[in-house]
């Protein structure tokens, strides 16, 4: 018997603004499938006993359901999504039993982060362990520089001192829990940033995967579509 559970939370809640679409962007169409389907169903490949959340939009149920029965996909659990990112995933810590193991792990993905790869996947959740999270992050190929407090001017800044942060997002339930029991904040832009906010900043990187892209704009499908194609 496992001494703990491991809970995946796709966050698919988000009403798509940038992307342009008629549809939010997670139920857009990649290699004929939505792609939010994508994303969970790799996250099933990495986790197969794990247990399963999907946080969309109360007004989208009926359109999931449609897809779930058009595509022959089962459903996770749903949870209904809030107006900001940090409302849906308490939305969905919600569904988890209050009796469950504190020491549990949480895995919280973007719906939109389609090709997620079983090595991420596995890497944070072993960082996961005895500390307060593990985030997946890549080097920033592009050079870099920061504004002044104006947003005006401008310097140069050593990329290598920056990684860009991608999901699965891994916590242990019980500081978890007590991290989202804080007011919301507009620097809550990650899970990991409502972590530190409560205290818990021994956050470790792991390595991510480039190919692990956020489907954003249109032309993101295409590449996706690319990455599938030599995969």
């Amino acid at each position: 018997m496992a001494l703990f559970d491991t809970y995946i939370i796709i966050v698919a809640g988000g009403k798509g603004s940038r992307f342009g679409a008629d549809i939010p962007k997670q139920f857009c169409l990649l290699d004929g499938r939505p792609v939010v389907m994508h994303a969970i169903d790799r996250l099933r490949a990495a986790l197969p006993d794990g247990k399963f959340i999907i946080v969309i939009s109360e007004s989208e149920k009926d359109r999931w359901d449609k897809l779930c029965r058009q595509y022959n996909f089962t459903s996770p659990v749903i949870a209904f999504g809030g107006d900001n990112r940090w409302e849906s995933v308490k939305n969905g810590m919600g569904v988890i039993p209050a009796d469950a193991r504190p020491n549990s792990t949480v895995l919280i993905h973007d719906g939109a982060r389609p090709l997620v790869d079983t090595a991420t996947v596995r890497r944070v959740c072993a960082a996961t362990v005895n500390t307060d999270g593990a985030i997946p992050a890549v080097k920033v190929s592009d050079s870099l520089r920061r504004l002044d407090e104006n947003h005006i001017g401008s310097e140069p800044v050593d990329r290598n001192d920056f990684r860009a942060v991608q999901t699965p997002q891994g916590f242990t339930l019980w500081r978890l829990r007590e991290a989202y029991s804080l007011p919301y904040e507009e620097t809550f832009t990650d899970d990991a940033s409502v972590m530190g906010a409560a205290g818990y900043d021994n956050i470790r990187l792991v390595e991510g995967n480039v190919d692990n892209i956020k489907i954003t704009n249109p032309r993101d499908i295409a590449i996706a579509e690319a990455i599938l194609s030599i995969s």
